[in-house]
């Protein structure tokens, strides 16, 4: 934290004099030349924010949160992560209780105008930021924690775009879809490297399908509503667009670590609009909807899993073999079903399954299909960006996401047993990451045409078998 609290905060404020002597004494215990006397330098420091409650200093300014920073930055040296902790929520709880305040209340009127309550955004969502890091090992509070501040940012972005109260979140999307009723669709016009990104933002049947607020699958029956359309105005999100496109990363990360991949992939979602909103630069943004089609290909895997599993259980009920109605399925099963006999097994399934169980199962096949389709389109507006940009300065910047887009293709094709297209874009990744020096990808890009090369044999050796019968 020394470089945080020192860079971020101290050297733009002038402290009084008094307490100025109190913390060059801390500084100098702190350092080498003080032989990194942390004990000692804490002594100081908390001296120093005693000397500004007795000037009565207002908790809410830089220099005072600045001495609260270096406190608990040394109680951290110390290993007293609990007293370290203490101090970041005191922080934090202040920035709560103001800027949830009501304006024209004693609280609310301590926030001196609009750059004031920005700044003091700013400053929230750090601390929430540094509460995350130090319980990270308790994912479920890190997730409130985060939440808590995001959604405070949030509102004061979503004023300053002129939303409506009653529209969709900017961070979850609205509760039947991510992008729809009202929320973010962009004009690609006003931004060279959007064209092909918006495709995957605006088609409304395919973000439907992923923004399931309870996970389950939406079908194709919902449709967008009282849609608007916003231009970029990255003034919304400043002075904290660093802190609060970092906290929604974090979210995505903790929700993913927590098996919450649907709402994992809603916030991924929302963000790629709000950076393109926000004119966060291409390469970032590349990267970040790079990261948001994996995301979907996880969700999407997991409809799969779901789409086995009722399988299988029609098959107990038909009592029909399930390694047959497998191999109707899946070209890689050792065992071939003819076609006469897939019809078979279809039919004596279609006896025992309630129309209900139909619909289920079409609806979570249908959306496993309508997330591998973003996926792919996300990726391809990737790689669709990146081409936009070549030539500029930021092309350096832009080849490592590239390089994954193309790996991701080619990891949805393979799985969709398309050999000879995920080969090509495998190896495209390959002379990509190279290029870049990607190598850590590289070794993942190996691994997958390993299993390119097995699986098309298999297939190849399983035809000819059949062939010949």
């Amino acid at each position: 934290m020394t470089s945080f609290a020192y860079y971020m905060w101290w050297p733009k404020h002038t402290f009084p004099l008094s307490v100025a002597k109190i913390l060059r004494k801390g500084l100098w215990a702190e350092s080498d030349r003080g032989e990194k006397d942390y004990q000692l330098a804490l002594k100081h420091y908390l001296d120093a924010l005693q000397e500004c409650d007795d000037l009565e200093m207002d908790p809410l300014c830089d220099e005072y949160t600045g001495v609260q920073l270096k406190i608990a930055e040394m109680y951290e040296r110390l290993d007293m992560v609990d007293e370290a902790a203490f101090i970041y929520n005191e922080i934090a709880t202040l920035y709560l209780s103001v800027l949830k305040a009501d304006p024209n209340s004693p609280l609310g009127r301590r926030i001196k105008g609009i750059d004031h309550r920005a700044h003091l955004i700013q400053k929230d969502l750090r601390i929430a930021l540094k509460l995350t890091q130090l319980n990270r090992l308790t994912t479920s509070l890190c997730k409130a924690i985060l939440i808590t501040h995001l959604l405070i940012a949030e509102d004061e972005v979503r004023r300053k775009l002129g939303l409506p109260e009653n529209s969709a979140s900017l961070i979850f999307g609205p509760e039947s879809s991510i992008l729809n009723g009202g929320l973010l669709y962009l004009d690609p016009k006003k931004d060279p490297t959007a064209a092909a990104a918006a495709a995957s933002a605006t088609t409304g049947t395919t973000v439907t399908t992923v923004g399931s607020g309870s996970g389950k699958p939406l079908g194709n029956d919902v449709e967008a509503t009282e849609t608007a359309v916003l231009q970029a105005n990255p003034e919304a999100w400043e002075p904290f667009v660093d802190e609060y496109f970092n906290g929604l990363d974090m979210l995505t990360v903790l929700c993913l670590s927590m098996g919450d991949i649907t709402t994992a992939a809603r916030i991924g979602f929302s963000k790629d609009v709000q950076m393109m909103l926000a004119d966060v630069p291409v390469d970032k943004r590349l990267l970040s909807m790079c990261n948001t089609a994996s995301v979907l290909y996880c969700q999407a895997d997991l409809f799969e899993a779901e789409e086995q599993k009722l399988r299988k259980s029609f098959a107990v009920a038909a009592g029909v073999d399930y390694d047959k109605l497998k191999a109707i399925h899946d070209p890689l099963q050792p065992i071939s079903v003819s076609g006469t006999e897939a019809e078979d097994i279809r039919n004596q399934i279609a006896l025992v399954v309630s129309p209900s169980e139909k619909r289920e199962y079409e609806q979570i096949v249908a959306s496993k299909d309508k997330l591998i389709e973003v996926a792919v389109t996300m990726y391809e507006a990737v790689i669709a960006g990146a081409k936009e940009v070549q030539g500029t300065p930021v092309v350096a910047e832009i080849e490592k996401p590239a390089a994954l887009a193309t790996y991701g293709l080619g990891v949805v094709y393979l799985h969709l047993s398309q050999y000879d297209k995920a080969e090509r874009l495998l190896r495209e990744a390959r002379v990509r990451s190279r290029k870049c020096g990607y190598d850590e990808l590289i070794e993942e890009i190996e691994r997958e045409l390993k299993k390119v090369f097995s699986e098309r044999e298999i297939v190849q050796r399983k035809a000819s078998v059949e062939v010949r019968n």
